[in-house]
């Protein structure tokens, strides 16, 4: 099968489109598109024209649709004006007045611009009615609001007879409890009197009988007289105390003078007469007060019941009055027909009262009175309900007819409309065919060389195919859009040109930047082995001189002990003291080298880590011991004291080459930036335990780090000491190290202590998270070069 380019494809298209749509007219694009708007202008101003008639006859009917709706709209809240002119006081009504007269008013108005227009002659008729019904409304209206002000006034004239009513029914009860008050009063004086009787009764009794006692006893009885005597002395105390607060008090005093009398001897028939007569006298008066108390009390509680009853009456009346209210407010004349009723028991009730008779008779007046303003304000309300009712018709009837005018105006413009959506339906559809025709040839005409014009640019595009566009020649907007694009299209490929050959020079230099920095990490690399080698030489260089200078002075022992014993000269004590000698030489030299041994292991396997970058498990306390140790000359050089406080038991299967590359680093930065010169500073190292993995605390007590660079401090090649000779890569490498190769995360700003209970150092904190398993990798050189 053959294949074609898009160029070749779209050049046979056009072919064939030129052979069924021969080029009539050489239009440009513009006068193209002008032909395609025109005609459908041309046909939607002639519909418009046959429309606007119609139209206009419809907006009409709509219009006046929309005028009943709104005199609808009046009528009705009229009618709620109407309500609310019922509901509220009256000094609220003139308001709901006005606002009745002129919602009614707008609604004839509106019915009046009504009557200007045609709607027809049943239509005319309506209006015609409306506007009658409307005037009956407003006079009904009229004829109500009269009738509500004579009602007010003949309510507020019962409410003043009531008030006057109640005013007569309290001055009654004031009476009758200031009546009551003396009453008690009375009562109390004379029950007052009647003790008082009662106690000189009963004393002059007592005194009579011991008088009686005395004259009856013996002469020179003795102890017997005595005590009559005794008993005579305090019964005439008694009485005398007694007719003291009866204000008898000269009775009194001529008792105690007979009582002297029969103390020395007299007879006591004087005496006895006295009390005799005295007892008479207050006997009779003591009957006589008890009559007066128990009249008093019958009297107080017929009294107590008057004054009972009055209060009722006020009660009474205050209830009617509220039912009155609610009967006016309610306009229910048979609540007021059964107020009347029960206003004429209360009548009655108020006739029987034992009360003054002026007050009495005041006060029936006024509930007379009341009662015929009350049978006048049951006519009154009769009259307004009929009120209410003819005009609760007549609105009836004026909805009922402005519904159906509005009906009938609203379907006249439903069927105005409807002719015009066919007319403009109609002629829609032959605007649509006329311009779809236009517009199908006016697109053809623009789109295929347009299309030809894309699939020269796509075959460009996707074959890389050279040469000038076609249709360059064209004389229209077409010509020109290809003559640009192919201006454009050789710039394009200049620029291109120019753009690869950057692009090469740019990949150059990025792979020479990456070896560079490869270098260098290497060149790091290199630097601590080197810091190792020259901690090895220091460390060993003491143990290695000791056990070199011992083994000297021994040999020269062994030479010297040798020519004695050729001698004969060798002594017992001598033998003992060269053997003792030799023993301790042997141990010094066993000690320093046992102890360089331990040295070049730990050295051996901290390098062998380093160098290596293996993966292997490990104690993590003993790890970073023997790195420290190794790095020995570099803690001495810089002069600063380490710490490391470490969780025992946290072993690791990880890299121990690049944890080691990391701590050096980090030690490394710190003696290089942290501390001033010539001062010693305190670098310290936690390490414990933290969830499921580990967490290093690497903190000193430094100067700590700017604000401003803490966030580039883990950037390649940034460094504050560059004049110091530094690279900038230490915390880049320590960053690589630990994300890439540890498969954990580096902070600045670490929390203050992990579990050690140290004081927090101020200088600059790393916070190290690491999982007690490494992730797989390969050698630690590949992930630092990576």
């Amino acid at each position: 099968m053959r294949h074609e380019s898009p160029a070749a494809l779209s050049a046979r298209a056009e072919r064939r489109s030129r052979r069924r749509w021969p080029r009539l007219l050489p239009l440009r694009i513009r006068h193209s598109i002008l032909l395609v708007g025109a005609i459908p202008i041309a046909i939607a101003t002639a519909l418009a024209i046959a429309s606007f008639g119609l139209l206009k006859g419809a907006d009409d009917a709509h219009d006046g649709a929309l005028r009943v709706a709104t005199i609808y709209r009046q009528i009705v809240s009229a009618m709620s004006a109407r309500d609310a002119y019922l509901a509220s006081g009256s000094a609220a009504r003139a308001r709901y007045f006005a606002a009745f007269d002129a919602s009614l008013s707008s609604a004839d108005e509106g019915l009046e611009a009504l009557q200007g227009r045609s709607f027809g002659a049943d239509n005319d008729g309506a209006i015609d009615s409306i506007r009658e019904n409307a005037g009956r409304y407003l006079a009904g209206m009229r004829d109500l609001a009269r009738m509500t002000a004579r009602n007010d006034m003949l309510f507020a004239e019962m409410d003043e007879r009531l008030s006057s009513l109640i005013e007569l029914t309290d001055e009654a009860r004031r009476r009758q409890h200031d009546s009551n008050a003396d009453v008690v009063r009375t009562l109390t004086d004379r029950d007052g009197a009647l003790r008082s009787a009662q106690a000189i009764v009963d004393t002059a009794s007592a005194a009579r009988m011991a008088i009686t006692d005395a004259s009856r006893g013996p002469a020179g009885a003795g102890g017997g007289q005595s005590f009559a005597n005794v008993r005579l002395t305090h019964a005439t105390d008694d009485l005398g105390i007694a007719l003291q607060t009866s204000g008898a008090g000269g009775d009194a005093e001529d008792f105690r003078t007979l009582a002297a009398g029969l103390l020395a001897g007299q007879p006591a028939d004087k005496a006895l007469d006295w009390l005799d007569r005295l007892l008479k006298i207050k006997s009779t008066e003591q009957r006589s007060l008890h009559d007066q108390v128990a009249e008093l009390l019958t009297y107080t509680v017929q009294a107590h019941e008057t004054e009972q009853a009055t209060q009722n009456i006020a009660i009474a009346t205050l209830k009617l009055g509220d039912r009155t209210l609610s009967a006016f407010s309610e306009r229910d004349s048979k609540e007021v027909a059964e107020i009347i009723a029960e206003s004429t028991r209360l009548s009655d009730t108020i006739g029987s009262l034992p009360i003054s008779p002026l007050i009495q008779t005041e006060m029936l007046d006024a509930l007379e009175m009341w009662r015929d303003g009350l049978a006048k304000i049951e006519r009154g309300l009769s009259d307004q309900n009929a009120i209410l009712g003819s005009m609760g018709d007549i609105a009836a009837i004026m909805l009922l007819e402005v519904a159906s005018l509005n009906t009938t105006l609203s379907a006249n413009a439903e069927e105005i409309g409807a002719t015009v959506r066919q007319i403009l339906l109609i002629g829609a559809v032959i605007g649509l065919v006329i311009g779809a025709a236009t517009a199908l040839f006016v697109a053809r005409s623009i789109s295929t060389p347009l299309k030809r014009l894309e699939n020269g640019m796509l075959d460009r595009a996707a074959h890389g195919a050279s040469g000038p566009l076609p249709d360059e020649d064209r004389r229209d907007e077409i010509g020109s859009m290809a003559r640009a694009t192919n201006h454009f299209l050789r710039e394009l490929g200049k620029r291109e040109g120019a753009l690869r050959g950057a692009k090469e020079r740019t990949e150059e230099a990025l792979r020479q930047l990456k070896q560079t920095q490869w270098e260098l990490i290497q060149a790091e690399k290199l630097a601590s082995l080197g810091q190792l080698v020259a901690g090895v030489a220091h460390e060993i260089n003491t143990p290695l001189g000791v056990a070199l200078t011992t083994a000297t002075v021994m040999s020269e022992e062994v030479r010297r002990f040798e020519a004695e014993a050729r001698a004969g000269r060798v002594t017992r004590a001598a033998f003992d003291d060269f053997v003792e000698r030799t023993g301790e030489g042997a141990r010094l030299v066993f000690a320093n080298l046992e102890r360089s041994a331990n040295l070049v292991q730990s050295f051996k396997q901290v390098a062998v880590d380093q160098a290596s970058g293996e993966r292997r498990s490990f104690e993590l306390g003993e790890f970073t011991e023997e790195l420290f140790v190794s790095l020995g000359p570099l803690i001495k050089r810089a002069g600063h004291r380490t710490e490391i406080l470490c969780e025992p038991g946290i072993t690791m299967d990880s890299y121990p080459g690049a944890l080691a590359q990391v701590l050096t680093n980090l030690l490394s930065n710190a003696f290089a930036h942290a501390f001033e010169p010539g001062r010693q500073g305190l670098v310290r190292l936690e390490i414990a335990r933290r969830e499921a993995g580990l967490q290093l605390i690497f903190s000193d007590d430094g100067r700590g780090i700017a604000p401003h660079h803490r966030r580039r401090v883990f950037d390649p090649f940034f460094t504050t000491g560059r004049g110091n000779g530094s690279t900038g890569l230490g915390l880049h490498i320590v960053f690589n190290l630990v994300t890439a190769t540890l498969g954990g995360t580096i902070a600045m700003d670490a929390p203050e202590t992990i579990r050690f209970g140290r004081t927090p150092l101020p200088g600059a904190r790393f916070a190290i998270d690491l999982p007690l398993a490494a992730p797989q990798h390969g050698a630690l050189g590949e992930a630092g070069h990576s």
